[in-house]
């Protein structure tokens, strides 16, 4: 068990926490990526790397996030905790990688980059960090910005509704009716865990997107759909390297230059997806679950592995009807264990958008109100 800072040696956002906490981490950051496009040595942004993570884990255990006013703290709000350290935890894998990588990052368009492009760009779309990306096939025009995010705001307004205030709660609660083993009655919460989760990142990333290109006039091809159709995979390669978002994706690498191959490759980018989840649950105060949180995603890792070994066998791909059911099986089915941890830590009572902000609250999320042991 890896125990953080207690929640009471925190601050409360402020703006002198802010500006004592927050905005040197992401100085630091945009330093990094200034390193990076203008090609310092790489004895420079080793140097500078450590500057980097300090700032980073600094504002990860300063900040306490869940306080509406800045004086009285809510529980539910704990999510936004768990939010800052994925956050910081993937600003901070992106530095490494820029410090350690062999090849600096260029866009694919021959335009000059600059450290600001790099460091907004999610998932090196457009650049050539990019190779062997799934990109999401374009359904909203690309070529006016007003009507582009008029297009993104009508799925937006879809999924905020199924992302509801809580089905949990925030003190922590198993989903397992007896003795920690899944049943259809935590299979289902975890089905539900999923929904929500598909909804409100989605509808973040969305927000996102309308944002910088309305306002910061970005080019609407530089923010691709986050998913495609996920609930369409007939199998979990398709599944994770194409219909799951790919931000973590480019985390295999390493091991594939070394010489572990595909195996190495698909494990690698679990690996790294397993350290940004453990960290993230970390920020929720309570201690890192390194089985659960970490386990879930090896184990998804292992069955690409196993696709990729049938393929071998027998000749042929996983996929069809049984594909389907394989992959819903072994990402539910496994995903139990995880959506646990996160019951039992209360990030599932968490309230994900507060009620000023919800467009639709009442009947509408009332379809996924579920019970939750609590002890």
């Amino acid at each position: 068990m890896w125990s953080p800072p207690q929640l009471s040696s925190r601050e409360p956002p402020s703006w002198s926490s802010v500006t004592t906490a927050l905005l040197p981490s992401l100085a630091c950051y945009y330093v990094s990526a200034l390193l990076t496009v203008r090609s310092y040595s790489f004895l420079v942004r080793m140097c500078f790397l450590p500057i980097t993570l300090g700032m980073l884990y600094r504002c990860s255990v300063s900040l306490d996030m869940a306080y509406m006013d800045g004086a009285v703290r809510n529980d539910c709000l704990n999510c936004r905790n768990e939010t800052l350290l994925a956050g910081m935890t993937f600003l901070g894998m992106r530095a490494i990688a820029w410090t350690v990588s062999a090849t600096p990052p260029r866009r694919l368009d021959s335009k000059k980059p600059s450290a600001m492009q790099l460091c907004f760009t999610g998932r090196y779309h457009e650049w050539n960090l990019s190779s062997g990306l799934h990109v999401p096939a374009e359904w909203r025009p690309t070529n006016s910005r007003t009507m582009f995010v008029l297009a993104t705001l009508a799925p937006q307004l879809i999924h905020t509704p199924l992302s509801p205030n809580t089905f949990g709660s925030p003190t922590g609660g198993t989903i397992f009716t007896a003795n920690g083993v899944p049943d259809l009655h935590s299979t289902y919460i975890t089905l539900l865990s999923g929904i929500v989760l598909y909804s409100a990142t989605q509808s973040a990333y969305d927000a996102c997107a309308n944002f910088c290109v309305f306002f910061l006039q970005r080019n609407p091809t530089q923010w691709p759909s986050f998913f495609d159709r996920p609930w369409q995979s007939t199998s979990l390669h398709h599944f994770w390297a194409k219909g799951w978002h790919q931000f973590v994706a480019p985390g295999g690498r390493p091991l594939y230059a070394l010489g572990f191959g595909r195996t190495g490759a698909v494990l690698g980018s679990f690996t790294v997806s397993s350290i940004l989840h453990i960290s993230s649950h970390w920020g929720l105060g309570r201690c890192s679950e390194w089985a659960t949180m970490g386990g879930y995603f090896i184990i998804q890792g292992v069955g690409v592995v196993l696709e990729g070994i049938w393929k071998k066998v027998t000749g042929y791909r996983v996929g069809g009807i049984l594909g389907w059911l394989w992959t819903v099986a072994w990402v539910v089915g496994w995903g139990n264990i995880v959506i646990d941890a996160w019951a039992r830590a209360g990030l599932i009572g968490s309230v994900f958008f507060p009620n000023g902000m919800r467009p639709i609250t009442g009947s509408g999320t009332s379809f996924v109100t579920v019970v939750v042991r609590i002890g």
